[in-house]
């Protein structure tokens, strides 16, 4: 117990060093919240150019780059259930307080567990498995996510160990899904629907990458309104 408490007690300093920014420059503030809008135009930037990239093995790399939508999707499953089945864990900014930013700004939160992070979860199961159908890329979205991620911090949405956690499960699962047997055993017959009907194909393409990159925002609230349609609402 007193290990725990050590790690609780460094997670909470952690936090507070760098939510102490917060507040102190209008630019760093605008720089922190934007990268929430850029993530999403990040990724799918980086999946049209690797998408239609020429080359010998650009059926090969549009599998693999279909693998990191199921990846993403099993990481925040698996995330998830951890948040659920484990205590519920009160967000920092609530718990502990928080600086704000130098300009109005209100989080889009639901009223789910902190730990750990589905932010920095799906960043880096995209970041892995982009690392495994381009190493560079993957590494620049690998940083790019790291700074996304501990946004969060900043902003006081997540404690440090929130993130870490997040990441270490979207790493694990990401790597393990964009492998040759399970890419093989699903992504051959998806992208046989390209040639078969590519105009529906690359709509339906469109609205995944653009729910992905975000986190499925959409999906995320669909799932939540049926949700409460069943057991209402918490007053």
């Amino acid at each position: 117990m007193s290990f725990l408490h050590e790690l609780a007690t460094w997670d909470a300093a952690l936090y507070r060093a760098l939510n102490a920014y917060c507040g102190w420059s209008p630019f760093l503030d605008r720089a922190v919240v934007h990268l929430e809008v850029l993530k999403g135009s990040i990724y799918m930037g980086l999946f049209g150019l690797l998408w239609f990239q020429p080359g010998k093995d650009q059926v090969r790399r549009r599998e693999m780059l279909l693998a990191i939508v199921l990846a993403v999707a099993i990481a925040l499953v698996v995330n998830r259930i951890l948040s659920t089945a484990l205590p519920f864990r009160t967000r920092p900014m609530y718990d502990l307080g928080a600086n704000a930013p130098t300009f109005e700004w209100h989080a889009d939160l639901e009223n789910w567990s902190s730990f750990p992070s589905d932010n920095a979860t799906y960043l880096f199961a995209i970041a892995a498995g982009l690392w495994r159908v381009a190493p560079r890329w993957g590494l620049f979205f690998g940083l790019f996510s790291t700074c996304a991620a501990f946004a969060r911090v900043f902003l006081g949405i997540h404690y440090p160990s929130d993130v870490v956690v997040g990441a270490l499960i979207g790493i694990a699962v990401g790597l393990l899904v964009v492998r040759k047997p399970l890419v093989e055993a699903f992504a051959p017959r998806v992208l046989a629907w390209e040639a078969w009907q590519p105009g529906y194909f690359y709509g339906a393409l469109f609205l995944v990458t653009a729910e992905l990159g975000s986190g499925f925002p959409n999906t995320r609230r669909i799932g939540v309104a049926i949700v409460h349609l069943f057991v209402g609402f918490k007053t």
